[in-house]
């Protein structure tokens, strides 16, 4: 497969280069399902690739500012006026109005639950570029919720299919998309935000870790995205590369299928979380790409976790718990039992991410010193597991504060029923702290909530976030223009271009 993918990248991709010298190739080891921005997560790439765009943005420090909209007004507790530019048309040449966000967010509403956990919506209404928005309730990270880039705009007028050419406002138009494969765009001349220096970009899905840092090294690649930390030092020469990195909210997090009965008591989850050498994690294993996690939230972030909560490394601690439990090994098989029977998990995780298969690996032989049998299962993607709740433990990559505010990985994915929440955590009273949060507009008292939501989860070890990665782009020194934003939202736009 890697021979095959490099093949790809080396031929039509080459003498398009060479036919046009302002052309970048970046490669992702994730592709979207498709390119509707309103189809699960495939908004990121969208708006990672500069075909759609958000009517707000975020900034380095992950503070929201006005991009498609001028400004967003509070008239009251539930009522937002949104003043949108006067000068923006999507890639048709149509003006964009608020009658045309209005659709389009009517759109996406019917399609994917996340959007009404993030804007709350019960009604809009247009009149030209002024959008009146009720919420069912009051949304005080109303502002941090219009940067995601699931409400980014297309025109749902247009007639294309939005999942193979959507027809966004961004400084690039999609013009094919193979899924896990490849994406083609090419400039938006008459962009509103005046004409994007590159002549347009092909993206390739290249989801083995080896094949990504070789197609970067042999010059088949301007940008690379998601490249491993046991790569980075193939990278080390400046005169070829620049690695721009920054500090992200991406973490490294273990969900626990609360179906299986062994999984729902406390010791077991206890033991989990104090068998994984984080630091180690993080400084040897992942070679400093990622920082170990004290809490759910970076702690970089204000509401990041103390010192001390959560729990420490501790295998020896781990294993008398379980003795502490009833959950010991009485045949002696090396395997503790429940119920009377061996205790033996399924670990799934995916390799488009380096790291994961890596940690998964070494969780099993920690997991084993202990008694307790883990077997890892590798997959290209995770999100059939996810649909469907075959797992017993699942470790993927996240992002927990993507729009700078601590509610919506609350809301997503440590609430009840959350469309995030995979493993079917429900803890009524990280539920009650939550419905606090989501209604909180004072920052300080919102600042308190997610610490004391975060301190219940973690005494409840309800997940495992073992590390925060670092976002890092590889790219040639010709590469111009970029630079990385711990959002994880933005990586193509009209400023980015090839020397």
């Amino acid at each position: 497969m890697g021979a095959m993918l490099l093949t790809g990248c080396g031929g039509a991709d080459r003498s398009a280069r060479t036919e046009d010298e302002n052309r970048i190739v970046i490669a992702d080891t994730q592709g979207p399902t498709s390119l509707d921005p309103a189809q699960s997560w495939d908004s990121w790439y969208t708006s990672r690739w500069g075909i759609t765009e958000t009517l707000y943005k975020l900034d380095e420090n992950l503070k929201p500012y006005p991009f498609l909209a001028k400004s967003c007004e509070m008239e009251d507790d539930t009522t937002w006026v949104i003043t949108l530019r006067d000068d923006v048309t999507f890639q048709n040449g149509e003006k964009m109005t608020a009658e045309s966000v209005k659709k389009c967010w009517e759109r996406t509403a019917g399609i994917n639950a996340r959007f009404q956990e993030v804007l709350y919506i019960d009604s809009m209404e247009a009149d030209g570029q002024i959008l009146t928005v009720k919420t069912s309730k009051p949304v005080p990270a109303f502002l941090n919720s219009l940067c995601e880039p699931l409400t980014g705009i297309i025109d749902v007028d247009d007639g294309q299919d939005p999942a193979k050419q959507p027809v966004g406002t961004g400084p690039f138009r999609a013009v094919s998309y193979e899924v896990n494969s490849k994406c083609v765009v090419e400039k938006y001349e008459d962009y509103w935000g005046g004409e994007p220096k590159a002549d347009g970009a092909v993206i390739n899905i290249i989801g083995d870790t080896s094949t990504l840092a070789m197609a970067q090294q042999n010059g088949e690649t301007d940008i690379s995205v998601s490249m491993p930390g046991t790569s980075l030092e193939l990278f080390e020469d400046t005169s070829r590369y620049n690695a721009d990195g920054v500090a992200g909210s991406r973490g490294e997090i273990i969900y626990f299928n609360y179906d299986n009965p062994i999984l729902s008591q406390l010791p077991v989850r206890q033991a989990l979380s104090m068998i994984i050498d984080k630091e180690n994690y993080a400084a040897v294993i992942n070679q400093g790409a990622s920082v170990s996690a004290r809490g759910i939230y970076p702690d970089f972030m204000d509401f990041g976790a103390s010192k001390g909560e959560g729990y420490a490394y501790d295998p020896q601690k781990a294993a008398e718990l379980l003795d502490n439990a009833g959950i010991t090994d009485t045949d002696g098989n090396g395997i503790r039992e429940y119920q009377g029977k061996d205790i033996s998990l399924r670990l799934v995780t995916y390799n488009t991410k380096g790291e994961l298969p890596l940690f998964c690996n070494e969780i099993s032989s920690a997991a084993k010193e202990i008694g307790l049998d883990i077997q890892v299962e590798v997959y290209g993607s995770t999100i059939e597991q996810q649909k469907t709740g075959d797992f017993d433990l699942m470790m993927v990559s996240a992002t927990m504060c993507p729009t700078g505010d601590p509610q919506y990985f609350a809301d997503i994915t440590l609430k009840t029923g959350g469309s995030g929440n995979y493993g079917g955590y429900s803890n009524e009273k990280v539920d009650k702290l939550i419905d606090q949060l989501d209604v909180e507009f004072d920052g300080n008292r919102r600042t308190q909530l997610a610490k004391e939501i975060q301190k219940e989860v973690l005494d409840d070890a309800g997940f495992i976030v073992v590390g925060h990665a670092k976002y890092y782009y590889i790219m040639g020194t010709n590469v111009k223009g970029l630079h990385t934003n711990p959002s994880e939202y933005y990586l193509l736009d009209k400023d980015v271009y090839k020397e």
